[in-house]
């Protein structure tokens, strides 16, 4: 098997061919792909390639692996913040630090999906990292969103599932949690970074303060000055700390925000998949009733039953009643046992991505989590060396003072 090395390095605004020139404005993300070939375990060969796609691009790829793999935890894209209007924009489509943060959750959209065995292999996925310009047209011409179910969406609770699997009905509430946790575990987080910087700023501007009192005080030795250019230095490097908790932790942590629904997705299909069957399973048992119900009826006996199958069917006979019931008996079975088949196979399948999210996600929380305490001992450390060596500049200058005053004066 090849591997796929894949990584979105720049991104380019664009205009399009329209007379509106402004309206078809738009940003273009590069793809590059570095596919080494394998053979028994070597690498034997290298190429590489490249394309730019947009966000709409990217947005019908998630859309048509959701439907085509239900059973897997397809990995989010991040949100279109840009809408039709520009009034309604929360953030400049444009920004080179917002487009930055998007490119960055492409690279590992598109990294996630190349290391799935089934997703890597699908010919969909293969089109889009071509430099083929009619990706948008072959994916719609596989007609896949004819099998996109309308009910992902709706509420499990409205359909009455008799027979709900437990560990699915727990992954509904687990998304939700999953989401609402990621959510606030970031926006405090983010709360805590601006702090820093601010705190970091003050730092900054101190430090620029004592350095410029450090030039009038003549008598005063140039440790102060050292303690205004550590000042500045301390806020210099706790800054920089700053942006990498906010790229280690903060940005990825966005993408477990949006990970819920993507879990939400798997489980509702596997209950919807559940409710059909039973459905099914309700009108095979009315079937068999009503095939009871007529085969106990008596030959001359008039019933609204009969009068509506000699409307329908130009007979009334018992025994012809009796085997269209029997018909409809033999189909609902089939479609039964198929129902079964399905649902049992997709709650394997299922199960088993539902697992391997949780490992990933793991794995991910446990090196976001190592990220923020890294940076934040490393600017602490940072923090409190400099804050040493204040300390030994501003000891100096009291030793320094000390010589200068009068014979009887004591210092404080």
């Amino acid at each position: 098997m090849d591997v796929l090395e894949i990584s979105v390095p720049e991104f380019e605004a664009r205009a399009g061919k329209e007379e509106a020139i402004f309206q078809d404005l738009h940003v273009v993300f590069k793809i590059v792909v570095r596919t080494t070939g394998r053979h028994d375990g070597v690498a034997a060969s290298s190429e590489s390639s490249s394309t730019f796609r947009r966000y709409r691009e990217f947005d019908l790829l998630r859309f048509y692996l959701t439907t085509m793999y239900p059973e897997i935890v397809i990995p989010p894209i991040p949100e279109k913040k840009m809408n039709f209007t520009w009034e309604s924009m929360g953030v400049d489509p444009f920004d080179t630090e917002f487009l930055e943060g998007r490119m960055a959750a492409f690279e590992v959209f598109l990294e996630r999906v190349s290391v799935h065995p089934k997703l890597r292999s699908d010919s969909i996925f293969r089109l889009f990292l071509s430099d083929d310009k009619t990706f948008m047209e072959q994916t719609n011409d596989t007609k896949f969103a004819a099998k996109a179910d309308s009910r992902i969406k709706s509420s499990i609770a409205s359909l009455r599932i008799k027979k709900m699997d437990r560990h699915f009905s727990q992954c509904l509430v687990y998304s939700d949690n999953l989401a609402t946790s990621a959510l606030a575990t970031r926006r405090h987080g983010k709360a805590i970074c601006d702090r820093q910087v601010a705190m970091m700023k003050h730092y900054r501007a101190l430090g620029n303060c004592v350095s410029d009192w450090a030039e009038d005080e003549k008598d005063i030795p140039q440790e102060l000055t050292v303690a205004g250019r550590q000042l500045a230095s301390m806020a210099e490097t706790s800054t920089d700390c700053v942006s990498a908790v906010e790229q280690k932790f903060l940005q990825p942590l966005q993408e477990y925000c949006m990970y819920g629904d993507a879990l939400k997705r798997v489980a509702r299909h596997q209950l919807l998949l559940q409710y059909d069957l039973e459905q099914t399973e309700e009108s095979l048992s009315a079937k068999a009733l009503n095939k009871v119900e007529v085969s106990s009826e008596r030959e001359n006996e008039i019933t609204f039953g009969r009068i509506a199958a000699r409307v329908l069917t130009g007979t009334g006979t018992k025994e012809a009643r009796v085997e269209a019931i029997q018909k409809d008996i033999d189909l609902l079975e089939a479609s039964s046992q198929l129902q079964i088949d399905q649902l049992s196979e997709f709650t394997a399948a299922a199960t088993k991505e539902i697992a391997i999210f949780h490992d990933q996600k793991s794995a991910d929380m446990r090196a976001y989590w190592k990220a923020l305490i890294q940076q934040q001992i490393e600017m602490t450390k940072k923090a409190i060396g400099a804050w040493m060596e204040i300390r030994t500049s501003f000891h100096a200058v009291k030793r320094t003072q000390a010589m200068h005053l009068p014979p009887f004066a004591t210092p404080s």
